[in-house]
């Protein structure tokens, strides 16, 4: 069999011990050294009881932009996270608490943490997107909490106005789209580089952007598919101008090594095929030819984030060429 010629592209979410003091347990925690040099670091795993986290004890300082996101795993209603959660913010410590699923918006140099997981109904999801290839911090001790409001601004529902976009029910229509554009004027996605939607896309989905992100240069999604089929209907491949992962994960919270499903990813100018069924990481570098985008089976309901390092989600589409 010949050797693949992007092979190197296609990297497993690694299970391993995060940093010291950031998570109790194994988590799946990806730098930019796993990733081909991609210029992020990455982590994601589950909240499973009440408890503390990032960081354990006291606060942290990073020298790069964050998102840290919290998500429900209810894969039939985007909308819910079953938890209650705190976060402090800022040298006062200032305590912000939320229940429904958010990104906490951490600006370089802005002390965060720890963060708190106070009632949970049931597991919850929580990934985290650094914006440096090498994950770096600075401990800071404990200190009593505060009231306020002065860093509300960052934390955010997902989604502008937190109104998901239900794929599975209108992005399978360019009429119903259209429809959706008209009535929700903060939409941001460019619809004419959606194109027609199919079977295995998204049934729900939340796309943030620099603009919701207090300026960064990031988008990034969330999202739950259980479709089998090809992902997009109009165009063959596309690329961006900046940098893109694409991440593939399962929600069972007890096996962080297990998808759910198995994928057909094309990959460069030559569409090679990549084929998996385990956690796995796209590489995609600015100008790189991906897609089109298949999955093949289906067992049990899984999630797929993109994130491009733009604030803005610039993907022009390329036709295959005729043999």
């Amino acid at each position: 069999m010949a050797k693949k010629m992007y092979a190197h592209l296609m990297k497993p979410l690694l299970v391993q011990k995060p940093p010291a003091g950031l998570y109790p347990e194994p988590w799946i925690w990806m730098e930019g050294k796993d990733m081909e040099g991609f210029n992020a670091n990455f982590s994601y795993g589950f909240m499973k009881k009440p408890g503390v986290c990032h960081p354990l004890k006291g606060a942290l300082i990073h020298p790069y932009d964050e998102c840290l996101v919290f998500a429900g795993t209810k894969n039939d209603d985007i909308t819910y996270l079953g938890a209650e959660i705190s976060v402090e913010l800022g040298v006062e410590r200032e305590e912000h608490v939320f229940n429904v699923p958010s990104v906490i918006i951490v600006p370089k140099g802005t002390p965060h943490g720890p963060v708190r997981v106070k009632r949970l109904d049931k597991p919850i999801v929580h990934y985290h997107i650094g914006l440096a290839a090498a994950y770096k911090a600075e401990s800071l001790p404990e200190k009593a909490k505060s009231k306020g409001s002065k860093y509300g601004r960052l934390v955010k529902p997902l989604g502008p106005g937190f109104e998901p976009i239900k794929l599975s029910q209108i992005a399978r229509d360019k009429r119903l789209l259209e429809e959706y554009k008209r009535e929700h004027p903060d939409f941001s996605m460019n619809l004419d580089q959606v194109g027609l939607l199919g079977p295995g896309n998204a049934d729900q989905l939340v796309w943030l952007y620099g603009a919701d992100l207090e300026g960064f240069d990031v988008n990034f999604t969330w999202g739950f598919y259980t479709g089998s089929g090809i992902w997009h209907r109009g165009g063959e491949a596309h690329y961006h101008p900046a940098e893109e992962i694409l991440v593939f994960a399962g929600l069972d919270p007890d096996n962080l090594n297990y998808l759910g499903c198995e994928q057909e990813l094309a990959m460069g100018k030559e569409y090679e095929r990549q084929v998996f069924n385990t956690p796995t990481v796209a590489v995609c570098p600015s100008g790189f030819p991906h897609l089109p985008l298949i999955t093949r089976w289906v067992d049990k309901p899984y999630i797929f984030i993109v994130c491009c390092l733009n604030a803005l989600h610039d993907a022009p589409w390329t036709l295959k060429e005729e043999e």
